[in-house]
């Protein structure tokens, strides 16, 4: 499957309804990327590092947010100001419906006026707080692709892992089968050994759809649709150095001048007018920049945690390879069973799985991290 050739933002309306997202259109105009860069996009192929520029130029989302701040534009509606006339020409309007005629309706459109006029005082909403929303909202959907991708790959890990399992439980069950047959074995072991393979087999197809699910979930978040079948690239390596370099006390002046939210209620402050709400404003803002900090340091010891995780997996399979050599030669020359073979070889896969998953658990605690200082650490209420 091919992208579309992009269209203009202003355009995007008709191309919205006349197509679905899949269709692909791009949001932003063809000056607007070189060649290359259309070209990486535009193929059959999934990379982690493109998700970004995915979803800028093909979710659906982002693009009726780039159509719907056109539109704020062209309505004149763009500064806090303008959005206040608005309801002060409301609070007009039910001022001068007031007749004296009808006591009842002069008293509903009295609580009208003053609402309205309420509304205004508090108005603080511009052209540059619905843009940072929008931002914010594109940040987080990129955070979402990249923890589903995180999470197909774990998903493909613990698969394979199951998969690799069923020789050797499938051999435990056939072992207990014959031993009961011998008079040597119980029941109970062949009904417990059947359970085992039987809840593998479970898994499995629960993994299988699941595997599959996420699949169609980035399809459609990232422009194709949800029955193509794009190249889903692995994920970069994970750079171990990048863990030395963070520093919560000092990426913590970059997280507070990047979040969103805190931006957003900066911007608000600016607006604001009636004194109640700046007051407010500004508990919220020194409420925001507490809890960003807060969630910095949280986000730096969970990669410290995952790190310590990660690294005690690489010892335990290391461990494992010196006892899976060990069981290869003996069950080369005969002196260990099918069974002790595979039992052996089951654990080993196992601790290959761990390592793996402990890896992409690291992997997206630093991403995480990396995602706060660049605007998405938790400002908390407000």
């Amino acid at each position: 499957m091919k992208k579309w050739k992009q269209i203009n933002v202003f355009c995007l309306a008709a191309a919205l309804t006349a197509a679905s997202p899949a269709t692909a259109y791009a949001g932003s105009p063809e000056f607007a990327r070189t060649a290359e860069e259309w070209a990486g996009l535009k193929d059959n192929v999934m990379e982690y590092g493109e998700l970004a520029d995915l979803i800028h130029e093909y979710n659906v989302t982002v693009q009726k947010n780039q159509l719907d701040i056109s539109d704020k534009k062209k309505d004149s509606r763009i500064t806090s100001d303008e959005n206040a006339q608005y309801y002060r020409d409301a609070a007009s309007d039910y001022r001068s419906a007031i007749t004296g005629d009808d006591p009842i309706s002069d008293a509903q459109n009295a609580v009208g006026a003053s609402n309205a006029d309420a509304q205004a005082d508090r108005n603080v909403e511009d052209i540059q707080v619905y843009q940072k929303a929008y931002d914010q909202e594109e940040a987080n959907l990129v955070a979402k692709a990249q923890s589903s991708m995180i999470f197909y790959f774990e998903q493909q890990y613990k698969l394979k892992s199951a998969r690799d399992s069923l020789e050797y439980l499938l051999t435990v069950y056939e072992t207990a089968q014959v031993k009961l047959n011998a008079g040597t074995g119980t029941q109970m072991e062949v009904l417990s050994a059947k359970k085992s393979l039987q809840d593998t087999e479970t898994s499995i197809e629960k993994m299988t759809a699941s595997i599959e699910e996420t699949r169609q979930v980035l399809c459609i978040m990232l422009g194709w649709k949800y029955d193509d079948n794009p190249d889903i690239k692995e994920l970069p390596s994970m750079e171990r150095e990048t863990i030395g370099a963070m520093n919560p006390e000092v990426d913590k002046e970059r997280a507070l001048e990047n979040n969103y939210s805190l931006k957003m209620n900066k911007r608000k402050l600016e607006n604001a007018s009636a004194g109640i709400t700046r007051e407010t404003l500004k508990r919220t803002i020194a409420n925001n920049e507490q809890n960003i900090s807060t969630d910095l340091v949280k986000s730096y010891q969970s990669v410290l945690l995952t790190k310590s995780t990660f690294d005690q997996a690489e010892v335990d399979l290391e461990m494992e390879k010196k006892n899976m050599d060990t069981m290869e030669r003996k069950y080369q020359i005969g002196s260990a069973s099918k069974l002790e073979y595979l039992r052996q070889k089951s654990t080993y896969n196992a601790k290959e799985t761990a390592l793996k998953t402990a890896e992409l658990a690291l992997f997206k605690a630093i991403q995480n991290y990396e995602n706060g200082v660049n605007g998405l650490a938790s400002a908390g209420g407000g």
